[in-house]
């Protein structure tokens, strides 16, 4: 029974467990932005290549 307490309290790695599920939430909010907002950004820079051009 000590043993498993001693599992379960063992914190060893979890920070590194943590970074990366902060990390793929971060790329994940960074895709659906991208995703969301992809056509817009795209037309805004279009059109003012398009102004710079004449």
């Amino acid at each position: 029974m000590t043993k498993l307490m001693n599992l379960i309290r063992n914190e060893e790695g979890a920070t590194a467990l943590e970074y990366g599920l902060i990390a793929a939430l971060i790329a994940g909010v960074i895709a659906g932005a991208v995703t969301l907002l992809g056509n817009q950004v795209n037309t805004v820079f279009t059109d003012l290549q398009a102004d710079m051009t004449i």
